[in-house]
């Protein structure tokens, strides 16, 4: 029995690294699995956004998201994700054990992207402008300003803006390919 989830494990390590898109974000490099993300997203997505009070306040602009230059989209990214572990997830209770499992998946999903990120942070090149760092500052800002249960319902119901301008780098390195080597 041991044995037979040993290999179930590894063949899903396995598929589950093919499945991942190698995403260019900045100067940066990271393995990104958005299918995956966005199938766990879509499973607690509706509970989220009819649970969300706070109405009139977003926390992620996409807008806000794609105006970031292209410098400054590796930095922002790693500041995103943190923010999700060390507040977002920490922050999220629920009765569901689906959503606690699901939110658990999406965290353990932004871990693996942020030591992706480590080897760009040594490096030097995840660097963030001011008005970059200004873009974020107002995310963790808003967020702090709200009950953490409540801003914790309203950012994980806004994953879908991350998720698009995650895809948006895989369709922008899509175009940029050549495709004659």
């Amino acid at each position: 029995m041991k044995t037979s989830l040993a290999v179930c494990a590894l063949l899903a390590c396995i598929l589950g690294s093919a499945v991942g898109r190698k995403l260019h974000i900045g100067s940066c490099a990271l393995t990104v699995h958005i299918h995956e993300l966005r199938h766990h997203f879509q499973q607690i997505r509706h509970n989220m956004v009819t649970r969300d009070n706070i109405k009139g306040v977003r926390l992620l602009k996409g807008e806000t998201m794609k105006s970031l230059q292209v410098g400054d989209s590796c930095c922002f990214l790693w500041q995103l994700l943190r923010f999700y572990i060390e507040k977002v997830f920490s922050g999220y209770t629920s009765s569901q054990s689906l959503h606690q499992t699901t939110t658990s998946v999406l965290a353990n999903s932004f871990l693996s992207m942020i030591r992706d990120l480590r080897a760009c942070q040594a490096e030097m090149l995840c660097q963030c402008s001011q008005d970059a760092n200004l873009k974020f500052d107002y995310i963790q800002l808003t967020f702090d300003e709200m009950d953490v249960a409540a801003a914790s319902v309203k950012a994980i119901g806004e994953l879908d803006s991350l998720l698009e301008w995650l895809e948006s780098f895989r369709q922008k390195h899509h175009l940029d390919y050549d495709y004659s080597k």
